[in-house]
This record gives C-alpha cells, structure tokens and sequence, in this order.
C-alpha cells in the first residue's frame, strides 16, 4: 500500500469532506499506486484466493492514435484487508493493454488473466501457477491485432473459456468515416491456457457494422444459455449483436433500437441487466441517446461531444426494438452526458439492479457519476439528492472512465473500483459510507436465482450413473458477475463436493451449488441436512460466462434397485445471504440403456453380450442351466456329466440326460436304487454295516442283508429280532432309565404300539397280534366261524361248529390260570 505526499493528503482529505454525502467515499489512508499511467479498465479478482479482492488496471497511453511509444506496464494490486500493494515482476514490460479480464483457462479452479494488447501488439494469457507466480502464454491468433476490449465465455459448449476481442484494426486516427474498422476476433479455449483462431465461426463482413470498439459483451439475449455477443461502435456504423446457435458459429444480428436512428451511431458501452424483472436481459447503452448535447471536451485530442444514454427492454426473443420505451428513462433525468461505463448493484436491497454510470466532467460542479434507481421495473430515476452524486465532485474524479463494485474490506457494504483516465490522476478505491441515510446500506438481498422452470431442469426420473447436467442464471444484482460476489469458504474442501465443479475450488467460493440427498421420505427433509452431514451431496457450478453456470455430475448409487434424489439449488452472497428454489424429488432407476455398453456399473453384476448375462444380471452361478447356458460358457451351473449313472448337481436331465433319467438326485436323503448306489452315491445310499439293523441310508434295495425286516432303525419301535440294544440303542431306549422292548415288562414309556409285545394284555379286548392269538387269548382274538376256519384251513367242520367253539384241545385249568397271573402282573405294572 504506497502513501500519499502531504499534499495529496491534503487535497484528498478536502475532498472527503467538501462531498461527504456522497454514498461512495475517498479514504485518505488507502491510496493506489500511480506512476502517470492511464488506464483503460479495470478488473476485479481475487488472484490469491484470499477471500479478499485484487485491482487488475489495464494501462496505455494511446487512443485515437497509439503506437508502441504509449505502452506502459499494467498493475495487479494484492488487497491484504487493509490497503492495496502492487504485485512486482506481474507487469515489469510495458504494453498497450486496453483489457484485462479474469478467468479460469486452464480448469484448476483459481483465477487467471487475458491480457488484450492494442496499437498492433501481442496479446497473451497469464496462468496462475500460485503464491504470485504467473506463466505467460502468447495467443497466436492476436499476433499484429489491435484489441480495444475482450470477454471470457464458453461460447462452444466445450467446457473452456474462450475470447471474444474487438479489433480496431490499422487505420488511424480511429473513429473518422473513413476507418474501416475491422471483424471481431474469436480465440477458442483449449483448457489448457492456449488458444486457436476460431475466426471462422465469425461471419463475414463486420468491418462495416462496427469499427473504434471500446466495449464487447458475451450475454445470452434469448435465453437459450447460449453466449451472444453485443459490440459497441464509437466509430462509423453501429452497436450490433451476434446470435450463437449453441455451438459457438454465430449470424450477424441488427439492434432495430440502435440501426434505426442516425444519432445512434456512436456507441460507447452496454450494461447488460434485468432491469424489468421480465427474466430477460435489458440493457443500458451510453452515449446513444436522442439528442445531442452541446457540451464537447477534448479526451486524449479528440474532440468529443456529450450524449444522452438509452434503456433498451429486451422484446423476450432476444432483441431490442424500441430506444427507451414508455418512457423508461425520462429525458429530464437523462441529460447529455460523457459516460463511459456502467455498472449494477441492489442499492436499496428491494431485488432489482440499479445503476451507478460514471464519465468525464462536464464542468467544475458536473455530477460525472449518478447512482440511478431502479423504481419497481417500471422506470430508473436518479436517486434522492445528495445520493445522486454518487461520488464526491472533486478535481481528482473528474476523469473517471470505469469502474465495478466489490466488497473491498468486507463490511458488507459494496464499494467501488475507480478508473481514472489521466496521467495526471491516480485510480481510487472508493468505500461504502456507514450511514443511514446518506450511506450505502448493508446487503441484505439474497442473488437472484432466476427460476425458468427449474422443476423440470433434472426432470422425474433418472438413472444411476446418469451424467446430470443443468444451466442456470445466477446474480447478485452486480454487472459483470464475477467469482467474488458469492460467500467466501475456506471450509468448502471438506464437504462432500461432487461432479465437475468438484475439483475447482481453489478459488475458496461458494459458488451457486445443488445439493442433494438420498432415499429422503420427505423432501423438506434436504432442508434440515447440515452442509457438512454425511448424506447430503453438494455440486458446485462452474461459470462460464455472464451470469450462467453450469452443473455437471454423476447420479450416485447406494444400493437400493429404487432410489429417490431430493435436490435444491442455492447460491449466497458474500454478504452471506442466501436464496434456494426447491426441493423437488427425482426418482432414480438403473438404466436399461447402460445395460450391454461394456461396462459393469455398481449396480449390474455383468454387462456384455454372453447368454450367461440377462439384463445385465449374471444367470451362470445360481444352479440353474438356463437357456444359453453351456458346459463350455458356464460349467458352474452345467457341471461335466461324468456319466456315473447317477443325477450328481450341477447335472440335470437336459445337460447329462444320461445320468439324470430318473427320479431322484443324488443328495437328496433316498437312495434310489437303482442307479444309485453305496459307489455312486455315497452320500444318499452310504456303506452296508452287516450288523442286522436297517440304518439309513440302508435300505432293502442295496442292503437286503440288515433291511429284511419290516421296520428301520430309528423308528422307535424296537422290533427284536432282528433289532437289538447293541445294533439299535435308538429304538426302545428307556428315558428314564432301563427299560427294553422284549423284557416281558410294559415300562412307562412303552405303549401297546411301540412295543406290543411287553404290553399286550390279554382280556382288554383288544386283539393285539402279535403277540396275543385266538389260541393264547381266545377272550381278546376269537376264534374265526366253522366255515371260516374250514375254509382257512382247507378243512370240513363237523355240525359242532356252530357253537363256535374252539376245536383245538382246551388247556388245562392251571395254565388258564398262570396266563391269567401274567396277564394281571402286565396290567398292575401299567397301572403304577
């Protein structure tokens, strides 16, 4: 920050106070560094990312007439919060820039400068490597060009900044009716900080429509998030727009506003805004209005005259039809005047541009910069007095040539970048006063988001892994729009950032952003996410010219077939006041497209044209031979039929009809016999033991020597013989403690049915055979009738068997009685 001498301080302290009522106010204790330079313009960046804006003065002595005796070094001036200190070795050799404009050309998120040269010279990008040290790379196409303005935008969709320059051409003194003038140049970006000629894109003949162009605007006029381009003519001809067709070639394209009136011919600048509300962009147009002034001045040696400015509403198609329309800007508010700049900013906080247009002074009391206000969209008038004079009336600003609004020392205020066109004169920074009244008040307005259907910019339905892309406009009111409108964050590296934008915060903005989550119930749900949540995604945009961003990222997968995206898009200022539209919700699929391009996303478990892979699902592996599926592209599921004679899974009846041509499958618990078998099958048909019990697997196909018997061991019926303790413990154990089917004792838990011999009792009339028989308990199993018995035995009854006695001979009474013992022993030993 270099000091005043005692009698600038002098001059600039009276100045302070002979206009402190104006809203804009000289500090004595910031001054510029000024060693006689004049300059052109000045750009406004935040070159080392932080948080606090720089001064990038575009310096030549030339106008009319120049050459390379006029050239003088440039001036970046670092802001460390407190004053501005020049960044030495930038801009040690002298040029005649006439621009100088910041962007990102090489796409790693900081800022780096186009440096327009003039009178013939070189133009050439200064990359921004950090801490200070630039690259400097000449931009071939400018060679021997004499470039008047430039603008940074993506004019081809490609993702790069590219440069639209007006060229003055060769014909000097620039401005008389015989300059020819020359065409506009187009340089396209290539990401990496160089340029190619892209002239071609141009079309023909504009050396007649414009020529001496102090003022090149890319602005999208109709709104289809293409970048127009606008030229202002001060020389023969007119200010004329280019239209884009989205690809970067443009037609040539009258201003009827402009062409229509032969006072219009000279032009000195656009600013373009929304004046209206319309979400169109009008435009504010200098030294063009009806009625010439008497008022001329000698600027640089040529006699200039003053002119009334215009207001041009945009017709909504693009185009401008009629100068100051219902009167939008009164002619006794718009007296003859020597502006040469404008610029936009919410002055009262009510959501629409207003305007502050600076320029040389008149006379000794002239207001040379008047803040005018936008009143509802339906007219601007000039602020109340003292506001009015925007700046202080004093000889040091009596030269003023441009100027933009930043938030210098961050009391969120805007204060204002000065460009003095005069040796004689330094540049200045000019702060916000804090005072009610006459002051600048504190931003309190969010930016505008201009909402163009922004429902339907991500539509309902999306697929994961989509690459989701929207456009935007976004402002803060300011003209131009630049990175150090928006919030400050040195934070932003650790949030969850996605898509394009990701990676290019180097610059510590930000910028407008989507933000969105995942599998939310409710969209109001996104509101209560904390920046920093571990759901919440956020996708910085990425600027590319005016006011336009762009957004770019890949839908996330997490999982689920079926998935919802709830989104919103949000910008805040570097006030740090923010504006939202949203939330609308989007519902997410995989997309059957994707299915087959050869790449296997998250969500798909193959993707490529084998039978084995159905809607990008793999079928080989889940047992099944399905169609397609063969030994060769999937043995998983078809096996090797090894022609055994038994079904062995993967084999089946259509891969190994051979083996499969039965009912059954090995391993399925039954030995099926045959083909299966204790060699082939082992685990369903296992090896035969010989030790006379019917174990499973055993059975009587394939062990006929345990298996004989009509029972299995494992029943619970302990059928002895040929089932014993030793070869099947597990039928008829006793649970607590001894018992043994066959002992001759019906134990407690054995039952007529699980052990009929033990616990048939004869004379329960219940015929339990075996062991009870018509001989041994002729009272529970009758004897058969005569004829039944005869027949049974092939034998002839005598007439005695109708009394249907027992033919056999009776026993004698003590054996009746000994049964009759057992039986009441058997019964007792039930009954305990």
């Amino acid at each position: 920050m270099s000091r005043p001498s005692p009698a600038a301080f002098v001059a600039v302290t009276l100045a302070s106070r002979v206009a402190a009522a104006a809203p804009w106010q000289l500090d004595p204790d910031v001054q510029l560094s000024d060693s006689g330079f004049v300059s052109q313009k000045v750009e406004l960046v935040d070159i080392d990312n932080d948080g606090f804006v720089d001064l990038v003065f575009a310096n030549s002595a030339g106008d009319a007439l120049g050459d390379a005796q006029d050239a003088q070094p440039n001036q970046l001036l670092r802001n460390d919060g407190a004053g501005f200190t020049e960044l030495a070795g930038l801009f040690d050799e002298p040029d005649n820039a006439y621009a100088i404009k910041a962007g990102d050309l090489d796409g790693d998120g900081d800022a780096d400068l186009v440096v327009g040269v003039n009178f013939g010279g070189q133009s050439y990008a200064l990359l921004n490597e950090g801490d200070g040290v630039f690259t400097r790379q000449d931009i071939p196409a400018s060679a021997g060009k004499s470039i008047g303005d430039l603008e940074l935008g993506d004019v081809d969709g490609d993702g790069d900044l590219d440069v639209v320059a007006a060229d003055w051409g060769a014909s000097q003194p620039y401005g008389q009716q015989t300059d020819p003038g020359q065409p506009l140049r187009l340089w396209l970006g290539d990401g990496d900080g160089s340029f190619e000629d892209g002239d071609l894109n141009l079309p023909m003949g504009m050396e007649t429509w414009a020529s001496w162009s102090f003022d090149v605007e890319l602005v999208d006029l109709d709104n289809d998030y293409a970048l127009d381009v606008l030229v202002s003519s001060r020389g023969p001809g007119f200010g004329f727009g280019l239209k884009n067709d989205g690809a970067g070639t443009f037609t040539h394209s009258t201003i009827p506003a402009l062409a229509a009136n032969v006072a219009k011919q000279v032009n000195a600048a656009f600013t373009p805004a929304d004046l209206n509300g319309d979400g169109f962009l009008d435009l504010v147009t200098l030294q063009d209005g009806a009625g010439q002034g008497g008022n001329c001045v000698d600027v640089m040696g040529v006699p200039t005259c003053a002119r009334r400015n215009s207001i041009l509403l945009n017709d909504g198609t693009g185009n401008y039809v009629t100068d100051n329309p219902g009167n939008f800007w009164a002619t006794a508010d718009n007296p003859a005047k020597l502006d040469f700049d404008a610029a936009t900013l919410d002055f009262d906080n009510d959501g629409r541009p207003d305007f502050v247009t600076t320029g040389l002074r008149l006379g000794a009391n002239d207001r040379n910069s008047r803040l005018l206000l936008n009143k509802n969209g339906a007219a601007v008038e000039p602020a109340p007095v003292p506001l009015d004079a925007a700046f202080p009336i004093v000889p040091e600003l009596a030269a003023t040539f441009g100027l933009q609004f930043a938030d210098f020392d961050h009391d969120r205020r805007e204060d204002v970048a000065v460009v003095t066109r005069d040796a004689a004169l330094p540049n200045f920074v000019l702060f916000g006063r804090d005072d009610p009244a006459d002051g600048v008040a504190i931003d309190t307005t969010p930016p505008r988001i201009y909402d163009d259907g922004f429902a339907d910019k991500l539509g309902t339905l999306m697929y994961f892994g989509q690459q989701a892309r929207f456009v935007a406009r976004v402002d803060d009111s300011k003209t131009p729009v630049r990175w150090h409108d928006f919030q400050i964050d040195a934070n932003l590296g650790d949030l969850d950032l996605i898509g394009d934008g990701a990676t290019l915060t180097a610059h510590n903005r930000r910028l407008p952003y989507l933000e969105f989550a995942l599998g939310l119930d409710d969209p109001n749900d996104l509101l209560a996410l904390a920046d920093g949540d571990p759901n919440k995604f956020i996708a910085p945009s990425i600027w590319f010219g005016e006011a336009l961003w762009r957004v770019g990222f890949t839908v996330p997968y997490k999982g689920k077939e079926e998935d919802t995206l709830t989104w919103q898009y949000c910008a805040v200022d570097a006030a740090d006041n923010k504006a939202c539209v949203g939330p609308f919700s989007v519902t997410l699929l995989a997309d059957p497209i994707d299915c087959g391009d050869g790449v296997v996303q998250p969500w798909e478990t193959c993707d490529d044209d084998s039978p084995t892979c159905v809607a990008c699902e793999q079928t080989c592996g889940d047992g099944i031979l399905d169609e397609g599926e063969t030994p060769q592209n999937c043995p998983e599921d078809s096996g090797l039929c090894d022609d055994d004679g038994v079904c062995e899974p993967p084999e089946n009846p259509q891969n190994c009809p051979g083996d499969c041509d039965y009912d059954g499958v090995c391993g399925d618990g039954t030995c099926q016999v045959p083909p299966e078998n204790e060699d082939n099958c082992f685990e369903d048909c296992g090896p035969c033991d010989h030790d006379g019990a019917c174990e499973p697997p055993e059975n009587s196909a394939h062990c006929p020597d345990d298996c004989d018997y009509d029972g299995i061991c494992g029943d619970g019926i302990r059928q002895s013989p040929p089932e014993t303790p030793e070869n099947c413990p597990q039928d008829g154990a006793d649970p607590t403690g001894g018992e043994v089917c066959g002992d001759g004792v019906c134990d407690a838990g054995e039952t007529i049915a699980s052990c009929p011999h033990d616990c048939a009792v004869c004379g329960d009339e219940i015929c339990t055979d075996p062991p009870e028989n018509s001989e041994d308990c002729p009272s529970d199993c009758p004897a058969p009738p005569p004829d039944s018995g005869a027949a049974a035995s092939g034998g002839q009854m005598d007439d005695d068997s109708a009394c249907n006695c027992s033919t056999r001979p009776q026993p004698a009474s003590a054996a009746w009685m000994l049964l009759g013992l057992v039986a009441l022993a058997r019964r007792r030993r039930i009954m305990t």
